[in-house]
């Protein structure tokens, strides 16, 4: 009996919730939110969607979290979203932590040995925030880095040329695109220092773009979500990059960001640490001490 909760069903944790129901991920999935319509109305929603797919029972609720005891994977998307006229996902860092310490008491209460992933902003602020509250390292796990590689690998031409390329650091501004482990169509690829600038300026741009669109991402960070939650509930031992906090790896520690990482039934299981070239590890560090002051700096 597999059961997976998704905390805040708004338009990005209702499509995470539909996938997760649709790949057949879950026995049971919970759906909480704190407005009481529209939980019920999207826990309708995708019940009614899975006739021809599969027995996914649905279970709904706003203030009793009683209803997330068990959980094997709770995927946590409540909080104030990032709106065009915000130029960082930090500004939404005071807010969010406030509506996320409600919530991780009741997760403690019913749920203590659930695997959390994070996608609430600012993500790995929130992320190093839940591991402070008293969780295992390995058990919460920030959603961001696969979404920035998938935006990359769109950039470099995806899908119509094979890529292989990931974004490291923090899920945010200071995203770091792997240069020195990139392929397209099987071979090594190799930009000037201008490409390079300019790549990263498009990928900085890449959400932007969307929410200026459509004020929200929703299918792009619900997708790359849901393959998380995949990777830990079939125990598939993949490699993607997430926000973890580290211990030591890659020089740091006291701080989530983002680096590839092994998932599997026990949520993280190896942070796998390549090597990188020297700029890419001053980057790495640089963006590491900016999340560590940004942190010390909350009330």
């Amino acid at each position: 009996m597999t059961k997976i909760t998704v905390i805040g069903v708004g338009n990005l944790g209702a499509q995470i919730a539909y996938k997760i129901a649709a790949r057949n991920l879950a026995d049971e999935l919970v759906l909480m939110d704190i407005f009481k319509d529209l939980v019920e109305g999207q826990a309708l929603d995708i019940q009614q969607a899975l006739p021809f797919k599969n027995r996914t029972k649905i279970i709904f609720g706003s203030d009793d979290y009683s209803l997330i005891k068990n959980s094997e994977v709770i995927v946590l998307t409540a909080g104030k979203p990032r709106t065009p006229d915000m130029k960082d996902r930090l500004e939404l860092a005071e807010i969010n932590v406030k509506i996320v310490s409600s919530v991780i008491t009741e997760i403690k209460k019913y749920a203590p040995n659930s695997i959390i992933i994070t996608i609430t902003n600012p993500m790995d602020i929130i992320n190093k925030f839940i591991y402070l509250s008293g969780f295992t390292r390995e058990h919460i796990i920030g959603s961001g880095g696969q979404l920035d590689s998938a935006r990359l690998r769109t950039i470099l031409g995806c899908p119509e040329k094979e890529v292989e390329a990931f974004v490291i650091g923090e899920h945010g501004s200071d995203q770091i695109p792997v240069f020195s482990r990139m392929k397209i169509d099987g071979q090594v690829v190799f930009f000037s220092p201008d490409e390079e600038e300019k790549i990263k300026e498009e990928l900085r741009q890449s959400a932007i773009k969307v929410i200026e669109k459509k004020k929200a991402t929703i299918f792009a960070p619900a997708s790359n979500t849901v393959d998380m939650v995949e990777a830990i509930v079939k125990d598939k031992k993949e490699l993607l990059v997430c926000s973890v906090n580290l211990a030591g790896e890659y020089g740091l520690q006291d701080v989530s960001i983002g680096v590839p990482c092994i998932l599997g039934k026990k949520g993280v299981e190896k942070v796998v640490e390549w090597e990188l070239k020297s700029n890419e590890i001053t980057e790495l560090k640089k963006t590491a001490e900016k999340l560590k002051d940004f942190y010390a700096q909350l009330k």
